[in-house]
């Protein structure tokens, strides 16, 4: 036994012995700290042991002994992207093949993403990855999903995701009924290493209502679509949801009736349903008074529509833009996701080429949603972070939070397309290569 501990301290020794890296710090840069407060020009951040050990005015304090020094006159800085709706799963063909798509996302501006739901065996193994900076990757973090039985023999991507397991009898995809026993679908949820639960479709209110609840007492977020099928989204806001997934789903609220099947949840009567009718205001109103995000979404629904999906009502778009302006009118948080697997598709696949989808989130918000730029940056930093259940320690320039940062050549105040001119991104202290 003596000897087996004199081997692995011989072979830690060297790590023990060895110096910190020398404090990195980057100086006269015009930082947009994620909070929505002004820029802040002429500003130094310190970077040490993979978190931002101070910020302050360039030249209101002495660098510290031995750092590494780089003059970022000229540019700006924001914290880390971080997409709110991401869906890895189905994106590569295999696991080796997710490396490529990872580091696309990275180097594009994205150090962490919210999986909101696939095959959770897959998500652990890379968010394990990811994490732990085995390879170039945003930090993963996931959900299970928890439906009505009804779903998981109509929709051919939860069969998928749980392969090779009973059918709503997977840990990460579970049927739940009234006669489930929820604290153990609860339990078994927290076991795959998931962040959250997402309720997804096909449970009525009181369902919600106990999921929720008996969630939250496990701690797990609660992440939901806007409208559950046949819980409305009043019913999810009051059963505490902490995000309501797609603006454009919100319609429901003022229908006469929510159907029971999931399956027409984008053929809301958007023409003759006002976004500020009396029912989504107060929706709206209730979101705000107990903190329940809007996790928007606009990014798929403007693709799908462009292409003519089927199943898209008329008018779905003008009044989801005009439903998220009115959100964040009435003090609802909205946070930046894509839906997407983080980049554009095309017919083979993502495009590792093109910027992550959350700039074309952002740049939603600022076209048809009134939102300033400063605005959408906020709402793709400390908004999603809100969202992810991870702002303690990302989604702010804030000293004391992980060094994840996008370094930009151009003023995304000015143009929040600039948020795509990235002169490089540092994730957990480290310049991504």
């Amino acid at each position: 036994m003596i000897r087996c501990l004199l081997i692995l301290l011989a072979f830690a020794a060297p790590g023990i012995a060895a110096a910190a890296d020398a404090p990195w710090v980057l100086t006269h840069a015009t930082v947009i700290d994620g909070t929505g407060a002004p820029p802040a020009a002429d500003t130094t951040l310190v970077i040490r042991d993979g978190r931002l050990a101070d910020v302050y005015p360039s030249g209101s304090k002495p660098a510290p002994e031995g750092a590494k020094l780089q003059d970022l006159r000229g540019r700006f800085v924001i914290p880390g992207l971080i997409d709110a709706h991401v869906h890895l799963t189905g994106a590569a063909p295999n696991a080796a093949a997710y490396g490529p798509l990872l580091h696309a996302l990275l180097r594009g501006g994205v150090t962490t993403v919210r999986d909101m739901a696939g095959d959770d065996r897959l998500l652990q193994y890379l968010a394990w990855r990811a994490n732990a900076w085995a390879m170039p990757s945003p930090d993963i973090f996931y959900v299970a999903l928890l439906s009505g039985p009804s779903f998981f023999a109509e929709d051919g991507r939860a069969q998928a995701a749980s392969a090779g397991e009973p059918l709503g009898f997977a840990p990460w995809m579970q049927a739940i009924t009234a006669t489930t026993d929820i604290p153990l679908a609860i339990a078994e949820a927290r076991g795959t290493g998931a962040s959250g639960v997402k309720l997804y479709a096909n449970l009525p209110a009181a369902l919600v209502q106990a999921l929720s609840a008996e969630a939250h007492r496990q701690g797990l977020h609660v992440w939901t679509h806007a409208t559950i099928f046949p819980a409305a989204p009043m019913d999810a806001v009051k059963a505490g949801a902490d995000t309501l997934s797609h603006s454009a789903y919100l319609v429901w609220q003022a229908a006469p009736r929510v159907p029971d099947d999931y399956g027409v949840r984008a053929q809301g009567d958007f023409t003759r349903i006002r976004p500020d009718a009396p029912a989504i205001v107060a929706l709206l109103d209730a979101m705000h008074e107990r903190g329940t995000i809007l996790d928007a979404t606009l990014y798929p629904f403007e693709r799908q529509v462009a292409a003519g999906k089927p199943g898209m009502a008329a008018g779905i778009m003008p009044w989801s833009y005009a439903v998220t302006r009115l959100a964040r009118e009435r003090g609802v948080l909205v946070d930046a996701g894509s839906d997407s697997a983080g980049l554009p598709s095309g017919a083979d696949g993502p495009e590792l080429g093109a910027l992550p989808a959350v700039h074309a989130e952002m740049a939603l918000l600022v076209a048809h949603c009134g939102f300033t730029p400063l605005q959408a940056i906020h709402a793709a930093t400390q908004v999603s972070a809100m969202a992810a259940g991870r702002d303690a320690d990302r989604g702010t320039i804030t000293a004391g939070k992980r060094a994840d940062l996008v370094v930009l050549d151009a003023n995304p105040l000015h143009d929040i397309h600039n948020t795509g001119k990235i002169a490089f991104v540092v994730k957990d202290g480290k310049r991504v290569e």
